[in-house]
């Protein structure tokens, strides 16, 4: 009983460190698919939920509940269960606690990450952000995918299996220090499929490590446009065109895969700048383009998933970009928009409790808890 106790304390604590220098007057929710919340006798009450705030088992459940208001977050914790289906309809912030969890150190309590095989961001949810959560696929086609459906969308620091697809005429997207995976062979952003489609043209697209495509263009319409693209790594498929899209600003990327090329402004590659490249012919001529003969020599050699995208700090080749600091999805000059190992939120992590597990008399049972924060 000791045991169960301690957990319910620990979960609240947590929860309360990780948004405590976050949040004001909005309200941090929690979902745990392993509560026993049916929103009529049970709050969740086996993972510390009460009737004034719940523990909910899936995100819909917390979109639908009254007190769920704009400008709350949604606090998605770690779980072996996959998390259903959610459709967004109110402006949230919804966290995860990252993935990669037991490659990383010091990233994670429990190494569990919150894996969910679609989201919806539908009317309403403007202005909504989702971070630190596994977009993974979990049968079917539709799976692995974040829809993006209104204007204001950021999706940051999440693993990504498929890729992130918009709807028409929308404005106002922010895709910052994301994992696209390679398991499937797709770009990393695509449209809803219509031939009316009209992409939005502020896209922004930055810090990411992409092991896909980002050919953002198509027969029907056209090519598309990012307003920026700067500080990402590209490790899509070997030998074949990866980037194609109009851009204002392409600058300090890394074009890691062998044989890679690249359509950048319809292939006047105006505003490509200090960019790293793997093939010789790629960028020839833009200003401080470096070709880099074998990319084993500039990133690390033993690493995790994403750690291995880390640059050796004594390479030749491992040279500074526009803004003063190092090109890749980890420079930038403000550290809270480099990409954060296992995708951690700007927000204190709890990786490690302890305990004897015996009372001392008169001061409870003695816990010791070690964190650190995050950019």
């Amino acid at each position: 009983m000791k045991t169960k106790q301690l957990f319910f304390k620990l979960a609240v604590l947590c929860t309360v460190l990780i948004f405590s220098s976050t949040i004001h007057s909005q309200t941090t929710w929690r979902v745990n698919n392993q509560s026993n919340y049916d929103g009529a006798t049970l709050f969740g009450e086996n993972y510390g939920g009460t009737p004034s705030y719940p523990v909910f088992s899936e995100i819909d459940e917390a979109i639908a509940y009254p007190n769920v208001v704009d400008g709350d977050t949604l606090h998605i914790e770690g779980s072996t269960i996959v998390y259903e289906d959610a459709t967004i309809t109110k402006q949230l912030v919804i966290i995860g606690p990252g993935y990669f969890l037991t490659e990383n150190e010091n990233v994670s309590n429990n190494t569990y990450d919150a894996k969910l095989s679609r989201i919806n961001f539908n009317s309403g949810s403007e202005f909504s952000q989702i971070i630190g959560m596994n977009i993974i696929n979990d049968g079917l086609t539709t799976h692995g995918t974040i829809y993006i459906n209104v204007n204001e969308i950021t999706v940051k620091r999440c693993r990504i299996e498929r890729d992130i697809q918009f709807a028409t005429q929308l404005s106002g997207a922010y895709i910052l220090q994301n994992f696209f995976s390679n398991i499937y062979n797709t770009n990393a952003i695509v449209s809803n499929g219509l031939t009316t489609f009209i992409p939005p043209q502020d896209v922004i697209f930055n810090n990411n490590i992409c092991q896909k495509r980002l050919v953002w263009s198509s027969s029907s319409w056209g090519t598309g446009t990012l307003l920026e693209c700067n500080n990402n790594i590209f490790d899509g498929p070997e030998n074949e065109l990866n980037l194609e899209f109009n851009t204002g600003s392409f600058q300090n990327n890394i074009l890691k895969a062998p044989g890679i090329t690249a359509n950048i402004n319809s292939g006047t590659n105006n505003n490509v700048q200090y960019n790293t490249v793997s093939l010789s012919s790629v960028f020839t001529g833009t200003t401080e383009n470096l070709w880099v003969p074998s990319m084993a020599t500039l990133f690390v050699a033993d690493g995790t998933t994403d750690g291995n995208y880390q640059l050796q700090s004594d390479s030749t080749f491992n040279v500074v970009g526009s803004d003063g600091t190092e090109r890749g999805a980890f420079g930038g000059i403000v550290p809270g928009n480099r990409y954060n190992l296992s995708g951690l939120g700007a927000i204190p992590v709890v990786y490690e409790v302890t305990t004897t597990g015996v009372s001392e008399a008169g001061t409870g049972l003695p816990v010791t808890i070690q964190a650190r924060t995050n950019n």
